[in-house]
């Protein structure tokens, strides 16, 4: 009896709980740089949010990834990523509105790309 009051009240209380709303798909962007350093490079758009899927560059550099502002972990070598141990790969990574997002570490005349889909976020 008292299962099938709890799960009753569980299943009344699920009713009332609410998401913080609704993303739908927007468009696929390619974030590009080719500075050796660029902590903010890119801010999220208001009302929108950002899935990194995944990263390409031609660097064998360590590159450390930034969000707001902050290093918050590293890409070893991206250019030899298959064969070094300490590669972490961190995405998907989801960035909401107002975030900032960027690198450092590259060195000049590479190239880097984030592959990013934008969803709008519907109340």
């Amino acid at each position: 009896m008292k299962t099938r009051i709890t799960l009753l009240a569980f299943f009344c209380l699920s009713l009332y709980i609410n998401g913080q709303g609704t993303l739908q798909f927007n468009q696929a962007r390619l974030l590009e740089g080719s500075q050796g350093t660029c902590s903010t490079c890119w801010t999220v758009p208001a009302g929108k949010v950002w899935k990194i899927g995944s990263v390409t560059c031609n660097s064998g550099n360590t590159i450390y990834y930034v969000v707001n502002n902050r290093q918050l972990g590293f890409l070893a070598g991206l250019g030899y990523a298959g064969v070094d141990p300490r590669y972490i790969n961190p995405f998907p990574m989801w960035l909401p509105a107002g975030a900032t997002f960027g690198y450092n570490g590259m060195s000049n005349n590479q190239a880097i790309t984030f592959f990013v889909l934008e969803f709008n976020v519907i109340p």
